[in-house]
């Protein structure tokens, strides 16, 4: 296993992916992982979908890019963003870039803490994902779908909770490179 510093560093989104599909036991790795995130008053207010039919991941695509659309026209003031990106919902990309499995992290609608809890979780997912040679992505695109209660309800998903944090899990096609880091603005107070 790699050094965790290594894997913070070197963790890329992944959005090409091998053919190959992510056993079981490595989802459930991954699980397991998430599960011991930190939570607010130790509420832990994740439950778990996961999704490996293909035909479902490309239904619940398409639905996401048709939630999509209609935000996208709303940055047509920024006419360098808003074409560009109308243009990649409307053709034929797979929001889910052809990854095996497709895990949403659902929050329990309960917790204060919910969408914060289940974020550090799916960050413990990606970062366990990387050390075993699986890639990873967020795939904030498709939340429109998910806050379609019907939708997440032919999804399988417990009532009372709500989709925070959609990833996707494959065998990474070719090496993703370094995108440029910005330094961040950092104030003290002493």
């Amino acid at each position: 296993m790699k050094d965790v510093i290594d894997i913070i560093k070197t963790r890329r989104s992944v959005r090409d992916y091998k053919e190959d599909p992510v056993s079981d036991d490595d989802i459930k790795f991954l699980i397991d992982c998430a599960r011991y995130s930190p939570s607010g008053m130790n509420m832990q207010p994740w439950s778990f979908l996961v999704i490996q039919n293909k035909e479902m991941i490309h239904k619940l695509s398409e639905n996401g890019k048709k939630a999509m659309i209609p935000l996208a026209e709303q940055m047509v003031n920024d006419p360098n963003k808003a074409p560009g990106f109308i243009s990649f919902l409307k053709m034929g990309t797979n929001l889910f870039y052809n990854a095996s499995s497709l895990v949403i992290i659902l929050g329990n609608k309960k917790s204060v803490t919910a969408d914060w809890d289940c974020a550090m979780a799916a960050q413990n997912m990606m970062l366990a994902a990387h050390s075993r040679g699986i890639g990873s992505c967020w795939i904030g695109l498709v939340m429109p779908a998910l806050m379609d209660e019907k939708i997440l309800k032919e999804l399988g998903a417990p009532p009372g909770y709500k989709a925070v944090a959609p990833l996707i899990f494959g065998y990474p096609r070719s090496e993703t490179t370094m995108p440029k880091r910005t330094e961040p603005e950092v104030k003290w107070l002493r």
